[in-house]
Protein backbone atom coordinates (compact mmCIF):
# COMPACT_ATOMS: atom_id res chain seq x y z
CA UNK A 1 0.00 0.00 0.00
CA UNK A 2 1.37 3.76 -0.39
CA UNK A 3 3.84 2.26 -2.75
CA UNK A 4 3.42 5.27 -5.59
CA UNK A 5 3.33 7.96 -3.09
CA UNK A 6 6.39 6.33 -1.36
CA UNK A 7 8.17 6.47 -4.38
CA UNK A 8 7.38 10.20 -5.23
CA UNK A 9 8.07 11.33 -1.81
CA UNK A 10 11.73 9.71 -2.61
CA UNK A 11 12.27 11.15 -5.83
CA UNK A 12 11.40 14.61 -4.84
CA UNK A 13 12.25 17.90 -2.68
CA UNK A 14 9.19 17.82 0.09
CA UNK A 15 10.26 17.81 3.66
CA UNK A 16 7.59 15.51 5.40
CA UNK A 17 3.99 14.68 4.68
CA UNK A 18 1.37 12.79 5.93
CA UNK A 19 -1.24 10.38 4.29
CA UNK A 20 -4.33 8.78 5.25
CA UNK A 21 -6.77 6.16 3.80
CA UNK A 22 -10.35 5.94 5.08
CA UNK A 23 -12.45 3.69 3.96
CA UNK A 24 -16.03 3.04 6.26
CA UNK A 25 -17.40 -0.56 6.46
CA UNK A 26 -20.77 -0.44 8.13
CA UNK A 27 -20.95 1.93 10.87
CA UNK A 28 -17.15 1.47 11.33
CA UNK A 29 -13.94 3.15 9.73
CA UNK A 30 -10.95 1.21 8.50
CA UNK A 31 -7.61 3.60 8.64
CA UNK A 32 -4.55 3.34 7.14
CA UNK A 33 -1.91 5.55 6.66
CA UNK A 34 1.84 6.43 5.84
CA UNK A 35 4.37 9.22 7.38
CA UNK A 36 7.23 10.63 5.35
CA UNK A 37 10.36 12.63 7.05
CA UNK A 38 10.77 14.07 10.46
CA UNK A 39 8.52 16.04 12.01
CA UNK A 40 10.40 18.69 12.44
CA UNK A 41 12.65 18.41 8.97
CA UNK A 42 16.24 17.87 10.47
CA UNK A 43 15.44 16.36 13.92
CA UNK A 44 15.15 12.24 14.51
CA UNK A 45 11.73 12.63 15.55
CA UNK A 46 9.11 10.61 12.79
CA UNK A 47 6.40 12.56 11.48
CA UNK A 48 3.00 10.83 13.07
CA UNK A 49 -0.88 11.65 13.42
CA UNK A 50 -0.27 13.34 16.51
CA UNK A 51 1.73 16.27 15.03
CA UNK A 52 -0.11 19.54 14.25
CA UNK A 53 -0.61 21.14 11.01
CA UNK A 54 -1.97 24.58 10.08
CA UNK A 55 -4.92 23.94 8.17
CA UNK A 56 -5.53 27.19 6.58
CA UNK A 57 -8.70 26.99 3.92
CA UNK A 58 -8.91 23.83 5.85
CA UNK A 59 -10.21 25.70 8.58
CA UNK A 60 -13.64 26.59 6.27
CA UNK A 61 -15.53 23.63 6.40
CA UNK A 62 -15.54 23.39 10.03
CA UNK A 63 -16.14 26.65 10.64
CA UNK A 64 -19.30 26.19 8.08
CA UNK A 65 -20.88 23.20 10.21
CA UNK A 66 -20.58 25.72 13.24
CA UNK A 67 -22.95 27.90 11.28
CA UNK A 68 -25.21 25.30 9.90
CA UNK A 69 -25.49 24.26 14.29
CA UNK A 70 -27.04 27.54 14.79
CA UNK A 71 -28.94 27.79 11.14
CA UNK A 72 -30.59 24.37 12.66
CA UNK A 73 -31.35 25.86 15.97
CA UNK A 74 -32.63 29.13 14.46
CA UNK A 75 -29.83 31.55 15.66
CA UNK A 76 -28.30 32.41 12.22
CA UNK A 77 -30.70 32.32 9.15
CA UNK A 78 -28.88 30.98 5.91
CA UNK A 79 -31.44 33.91 3.57
CA UNK A 80 -31.69 36.78 6.06
CA UNK A 81 -29.29 39.63 5.30
CA UNK A 82 -26.22 39.33 6.84
CA UNK A 83 -25.77 42.85 8.12
CA UNK A 84 -29.02 42.30 10.82
CA UNK A 85 -26.01 41.02 12.47
CA UNK A 86 -22.43 42.81 11.34
CA UNK A 87 -24.02 46.36 10.60
CA UNK A 88 -20.61 46.83 9.05
CA UNK A 89 -21.04 44.54 6.28
CA UNK A 90 -23.33 47.49 4.23
CA UNK A 91 -20.83 49.84 4.36
CA UNK A 92 -18.21 47.88 2.22
CA UNK A 93 -18.02 49.21 -1.20
CA UNK A 94 -18.46 46.95 -4.87
CA UNK A 95 -15.81 48.27 -6.83
CA UNK A 96 -18.01 48.47 -10.39
CA UNK A 97 -17.40 47.97 -13.86
CA UNK A 98 -16.07 51.39 -14.45
CA UNK A 99 -13.13 51.10 -11.67
CA UNK A 100 -15.50 53.14 -8.94
CA UNK A 101 -16.46 52.35 -5.76
CA UNK A 102 -20.33 52.13 -5.20
CA UNK A 103 -22.28 51.30 -2.21
CA UNK A 104 -24.32 47.98 -2.48
CA UNK A 105 -27.35 46.94 -3.75
CA UNK A 106 -28.32 43.85 -2.68
CA UNK A 107 -27.43 42.59 0.77
CA UNK A 108 -24.95 39.94 2.06
CA UNK A 109 -26.62 36.92 3.29
CA UNK A 110 -25.01 34.09 5.20
CA UNK A 111 -25.36 31.89 2.21
CA UNK A 112 -23.51 34.31 0.06
CA UNK A 113 -20.62 34.32 2.54
CA UNK A 114 -20.36 30.59 2.97
CA UNK A 115 -20.55 29.78 -0.71
CA UNK A 116 -18.08 32.75 -1.67
CA UNK A 117 -20.76 34.37 -3.71
CA UNK A 118 -20.32 37.54 -1.69
CA UNK A 119 -17.78 39.70 -3.67
CA UNK A 120 -15.08 39.06 -1.26
CA UNK A 121 -11.72 38.45 -2.45
CA UNK A 122 -8.45 38.05 -0.65
CA UNK A 123 -7.09 41.90 -1.36
CA UNK A 124 -4.41 42.60 1.33
CA UNK A 125 -1.48 43.50 0.14
CA UNK A 126 0.58 40.38 1.09
CA UNK A 127 -2.22 38.14 -0.55
CA UNK A 128 -4.02 39.91 -3.35
CA UNK A 129 -6.18 37.23 -5.37
CA UNK A 130 -7.99 39.57 -7.72
CA UNK A 131 -7.08 40.56 -11.20
CA UNK A 132 -9.31 43.53 -10.96
CA UNK A 133 -7.80 44.82 -7.71
CA UNK A 134 -4.27 44.19 -8.73
CA UNK A 135 -5.12 46.05 -12.24
CA UNK A 136 -6.03 49.29 -10.10
CA UNK A 137 -3.78 52.17 -10.55
CA UNK A 138 -0.84 52.58 -8.28
CA UNK A 139 -2.86 55.89 -7.05
CA UNK A 140 -5.94 54.09 -6.46
CA UNK A 141 -4.84 51.49 -4.49
CA UNK A 142 -2.75 54.00 -2.22
CA UNK A 143 -6.20 55.77 -1.74
CA UNK A 144 -7.87 52.36 -0.70
CA UNK A 145 -5.03 51.38 2.22
CA UNK A 146 -5.68 54.77 3.56
CA UNK A 147 -8.90 53.74 3.97
CA UNK A 148 -8.35 50.87 5.63
CA UNK A 149 -10.46 49.14 2.29
CA UNK A 150 -7.32 47.17 1.54
CA UNK A 151 -5.46 45.89 3.81
CA UNK A 152 -1.75 44.64 4.32
CA UNK A 153 -1.75 41.08 6.81
CA UNK A 154 -5.52 41.77 7.93
CA UNK A 155 -7.21 38.87 7.07
CA UNK A 156 -10.49 40.20 7.21
CA UNK A 157 -11.04 41.77 4.01
CA UNK A 158 -12.65 44.89 4.24
CA UNK A 159 -13.46 45.17 0.47
CA UNK A 160 -14.00 46.42 -1.85
CA UNK A 161 -16.29 43.66 -3.07
CA UNK A 162 -15.71 42.24 -6.57
CA UNK A 163 -19.46 42.37 -7.42
CA UNK A 164 -23.09 42.22 -6.46
CA UNK A 165 -23.91 39.48 -4.04
CA UNK A 166 -25.28 36.43 -5.64
CA UNK A 167 -23.76 37.52 -9.01
CA UNK A 168 -20.62 35.67 -9.51
CA UNK A 169 -17.96 33.38 -7.50
CA UNK A 170 -14.71 34.70 -6.02
CA UNK A 171 -12.82 32.23 -3.41
CA UNK A 172 -12.27 34.95 -0.68
CA UNK A 173 -12.62 36.15 2.92
CA UNK A 174 -16.20 35.01 3.35
CA UNK A 175 -16.06 32.58 5.72
CA UNK A 176 -13.96 34.71 8.18
CA UNK A 177 -17.24 37.37 8.17
CA UNK A 178 -18.98 34.16 9.07
CA UNK A 179 -17.21 33.15 12.05
CA UNK A 180 -17.64 37.31 13.18
CA UNK A 181 -21.01 35.99 13.30
CA UNK A 182 -20.85 33.27 15.05
CA UNK A 183 -19.35 34.93 17.43
CA UNK A 184 -21.80 37.57 17.89
CA UNK A 185 -24.72 35.72 18.09
CA UNK A 186 -23.54 33.30 20.73
CA UNK A 187 -21.22 35.78 22.67
CA UNK A 188 -18.61 33.20 22.52
CA UNK A 189 -14.94 33.24 20.59
CA UNK A 190 -15.05 31.07 17.77
CA UNK A 191 -12.65 29.04 19.58
CA UNK A 192 -14.22 28.63 22.64
CA UNK A 193 -17.89 27.73 20.32
CA UNK A 194 -16.19 25.40 18.23
CA UNK A 195 -14.47 23.76 21.21
CA UNK A 196 -17.37 23.30 22.86
CA UNK A 197 -19.53 22.06 19.70
CA UNK A 198 -17.29 20.39 17.45
CA UNK A 199 -13.89 19.75 19.02
CA UNK A 200 -14.85 18.07 21.85
CA UNK A 201 -17.48 15.88 20.83
CA UNK A 202 -15.13 14.50 18.05
CA UNK A 203 -12.75 13.97 20.39
CA UNK A 204 -10.32 16.69 18.52
CA UNK A 205 -7.11 17.23 21.27
CA UNK A 206 -5.03 18.58 18.96
CA UNK A 207 -6.80 21.04 17.50
CA UNK A 208 -6.78 24.71 18.30
CA UNK A 209 -7.15 28.25 17.31
CA UNK A 210 -4.50 29.37 19.57
CA UNK A 211 -1.65 26.56 20.17
CA UNK A 212 -1.56 26.15 24.10
CA UNK A 213 2.52 26.36 25.29
CA UNK A 214 2.87 22.75 26.44
CA UNK A 215 1.65 21.83 22.69
CA UNK A 216 3.85 24.12 20.36
CA UNK A 217 6.80 21.77 20.61
CA UNK A 218 4.32 19.56 18.01
CA UNK A 219 3.13 22.00 15.50
CA UNK A 220 5.38 20.95 12.11
CA UNK A 221 7.69 23.80 10.42
CA UNK A 222 6.06 25.93 7.64
CA UNK A 223 8.02 25.92 4.29
CA UNK A 224 8.27 27.79 0.84
CA UNK A 225 9.66 26.86 -2.21
CA UNK A 226 12.20 29.32 -3.07
CA UNK A 227 11.02 29.75 -6.19
CA UNK A 228 8.62 27.99 -9.18
CA UNK A 229 11.61 25.69 -10.66
CA UNK A 230 13.36 25.65 -7.37
CA UNK A 231 14.12 22.39 -5.76
CA UNK A 232 14.64 23.77 -2.26
CA UNK A 233 12.08 24.47 0.26
CA UNK A 234 12.90 27.23 3.64
CA UNK A 235 11.80 26.68 6.65
CA UNK A 236 9.99 29.86 7.56
CA UNK A 237 11.41 31.76 11.02
CA UNK A 238 7.89 30.78 13.08
CA UNK A 239 5.71 28.94 14.79
CA UNK A 240 2.69 30.10 14.31
CA UNK A 241 0.40 31.21 11.16
CA UNK A 242 1.98 33.81 8.37
CA UNK A 243 0.44 36.71 10.15
CA UNK A 244 0.28 38.64 13.25
CA UNK A 245 -3.19 38.47 15.41
CA UNK A 246 -2.13 39.63 18.68
CA UNK A 247 -4.18 42.85 18.39
CA UNK A 248 -7.30 41.09 17.47
CA UNK A 249 -9.97 40.01 19.62
CA UNK A 250 -11.52 37.91 16.97
CA UNK A 251 -10.69 34.67 15.46
CA UNK A 252 -10.77 34.22 11.66
CA UNK A 253 -12.70 31.62 10.51
CA UNK A 254 -11.35 31.19 7.16
CA UNK A 255 -7.82 29.38 8.18
CA UNK A 256 -6.91 30.40 11.37
CA UNK A 257 -7.31 26.44 12.51
CA UNK A 258 -4.55 24.48 13.66
CA UNK A 259 -5.03 20.81 13.48
CA UNK A 260 -3.58 16.65 13.43
CA UNK A 261 -4.02 14.36 10.69
CA UNK A 262 -5.98 11.81 13.27
CA UNK A 263 -7.68 14.66 14.59
CA UNK A 264 -9.21 16.00 11.53
CA UNK A 265 -9.67 12.47 10.33
CA UNK A 266 -12.72 12.41 13.03
CA UNK A 267 -14.05 15.48 11.21
CA UNK A 268 -14.20 13.73 8.15
CA UNK A 269 -15.81 10.90 9.09
CA UNK A 270 -18.41 12.70 10.94
CA UNK A 271 -19.10 14.53 7.22
CA UNK A 272 -18.57 10.82 5.78
CA UNK A 273 -21.70 10.08 8.53
CA UNK A 274 -23.78 13.17 6.86
CA UNK A 275 -23.05 14.86 10.32
CA UNK A 276 -22.46 12.60 12.82
CA UNK A 277 -20.20 10.73 15.29
CA UNK A 278 -20.04 7.80 17.47
CA UNK A 279 -23.67 8.50 18.00
CA UNK A 280 -23.68 12.00 18.43
CA UNK A 281 -25.16 14.58 15.65
CA UNK A 282 -22.83 17.04 14.85
CA UNK A 283 -25.11 18.43 12.61
CA UNK A 284 -28.61 17.00 10.93
CA UNK A 285 -28.16 14.80 7.92
CA UNK A 286 -30.32 17.63 6.81
CA UNK A 287 -27.73 19.99 7.32
CA UNK A 288 -25.06 18.33 5.32
CA UNK A 289 -27.05 17.98 2.36
CA UNK A 290 -27.34 21.82 2.05
CA UNK A 291 -23.74 22.11 2.50
CA UNK A 292 -22.73 20.31 -0.36
CA UNK A 293 -25.17 21.36 -2.87
CA UNK A 294 -23.41 22.61 -5.61
CA UNK A 295 -23.85 26.23 -6.52
CA UNK A 296 -24.18 27.49 -9.79
CA UNK A 297 -20.85 28.92 -10.57
CA UNK A 298 -17.65 27.68 -11.62
CA UNK A 299 -14.56 28.22 -9.21
CA UNK A 300 -12.04 30.34 -11.66
CA UNK A 301 -14.05 33.51 -12.24
CA UNK A 302 -11.36 36.35 -12.52
CA UNK A 303 -8.54 34.26 -11.83
CA UNK A 304 -4.76 35.95 -11.69
CA UNK A 305 -3.07 33.81 -13.79
CA UNK A 306 0.46 35.08 -12.54
CA UNK A 307 2.39 32.57 -10.44
CA UNK A 308 1.70 33.15 -6.36
CA UNK A 309 4.10 32.10 -3.86
CA UNK A 310 1.43 31.46 -1.63
CA UNK A 311 -1.24 30.13 -4.17
CA UNK A 312 1.10 28.52 -7.02
CA UNK A 313 -0.78 28.96 -10.10
CA UNK A 314 -3.56 27.92 -11.79
CA UNK A 315 -4.65 24.16 -13.25
CA UNK A 316 -4.14 20.45 -11.32
CA UNK A 317 -6.75 21.26 -8.11
CA UNK A 318 -7.88 24.50 -9.36
CA UNK A 319 -10.63 23.23 -11.97
CA UNK A 320 -13.41 25.46 -13.69
CA UNK A 321 -15.92 22.09 -13.19
CA UNK A 322 -15.72 22.39 -10.04
CA UNK A 323 -19.03 23.91 -7.57
CA UNK A 324 -18.91 25.24 -4.13
CA UNK A 325 -21.33 24.77 -2.12
CA UNK A 326 -21.04 26.05 1.43
CA UNK A 327 -17.85 25.14 2.88
CA UNK A 328 -16.62 22.70 1.21
CA UNK A 329 -16.31 21.78 -3.06
CA UNK A 330 -18.01 19.53 -4.81
CA UNK A 331 -15.75 17.65 -7.60
CA UNK A 332 -16.85 17.12 -10.85
CA UNK A 333 -14.48 16.36 -13.73
CA UNK A 334 -14.58 12.84 -14.61
CA UNK A 335 -10.32 13.17 -15.94
CA UNK A 336 -9.58 14.04 -11.72
CA UNK A 337 -8.16 11.58 -9.89
CA UNK A 338 -11.15 11.15 -7.70
CA UNK A 339 -14.30 9.86 -8.95
CA UNK A 340 -17.44 12.62 -10.08
CA UNK A 341 -19.06 14.08 -6.99
CA UNK A 342 -16.56 13.78 -4.09
CA UNK A 343 -16.26 16.33 -1.73
CA UNK A 344 -12.84 18.51 -1.41
CA UNK A 345 -11.45 21.34 0.07
CA UNK A 346 -7.56 21.96 0.79
CA UNK A 347 -5.61 24.49 2.23
CA UNK A 348 -3.02 27.04 1.29
CA UNK A 349 0.23 25.26 2.60
CA UNK A 350 -0.73 21.71 0.53
CA UNK A 351 -2.92 20.08 3.13
CA UNK A 352 -5.96 18.14 1.20
CA UNK A 353 -9.00 15.99 1.46
CA UNK A 354 -11.20 14.01 -0.37
CA UNK A 355 -14.31 11.68 0.32
CA UNK A 356 -16.73 9.94 -1.82
CA UNK A 357 -19.55 9.29 -0.26
CA UNK A 358 -21.01 6.42 -3.08
CA UNK A 359 -17.38 4.35 -2.55
CA UNK A 360 -17.21 5.39 1.48
CA UNK A 361 -13.59 6.45 0.37
CA UNK A 362 -11.56 9.11 1.76
CA UNK A 363 -8.49 10.16 1.01
CA UNK A 364 -6.30 13.18 3.09
CA UNK A 365 -2.86 14.19 2.55
CA UNK A 366 -1.03 16.71 5.28
CA UNK A 367 2.19 19.03 4.68
CA UNK A 368 2.69 22.19 5.38
CA UNK A 369 4.71 24.49 2.41
CA UNK A 370 3.83 27.06 0.07
CA UNK A 371 2.41 27.45 -2.33
CA UNK A 372 -0.48 25.55 -2.82
CA UNK A 373 -0.54 23.26 -5.77
CA UNK A 374 2.98 22.35 -5.73
CA UNK A 375 3.43 20.23 -8.54
CA UNK A 376 5.74 17.78 -6.45
CA UNK A 377 3.08 17.72 -4.01
CA UNK A 378 0.11 17.48 -6.42
CA UNK A 379 1.44 14.26 -8.27
CA UNK A 380 1.49 13.18 -4.78
CA UNK A 381 -2.08 14.15 -4.07
CA UNK A 382 -2.92 12.06 -7.40
CA UNK A 383 -1.32 9.10 -6.48
CA UNK A 384 -2.84 8.70 -3.06
CA UNK A 385 -6.48 9.42 -4.37
CA UNK A 386 -5.47 6.47 -7.63
CA UNK A 387 -4.73 4.04 -4.85
CA UNK A 388 -7.91 5.23 -2.45
CA UNK A 389 -10.24 5.24 -4.89
CA UNK A 390 -8.81 2.91 -7.96
CA UNK A 391 -8.43 -0.12 -5.75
Amino acid sequence: MFENVKDLFNQNSIQNCYCIYLKKNGENFESNFISFGKSHWSNDVDLNGDHIFRLLSMSKPITAMAAMQLVEKGTLNLDLPAEEILPELAEIPVLNAEKKLVKQSKSITLRHLMSHTSGFAYNSLIMMTSRKVKELSTLMKLNLLMKGIITYVYPFSKGPRLFEAGTDFKYGTGLGFVGLMIEKVTGLSLEEYCKQNIFNPLGMQNTFFTIPREKKDQIVPLGIRQGKRSKNIRKMPFKGQPYLRFWRKSYYGGTEIFSSPNDFSKFIQCLMNKGSYNGKNIISAKSFDEMIKPGNFDQMFERDDNYNFIMGENGRLKNKMNRYGLGLTISFDPNDSRPVGSIVHGGAACTFFSFNLEMQKAALIFSNFYPYNDPEWHEMVVALEKEVYLT
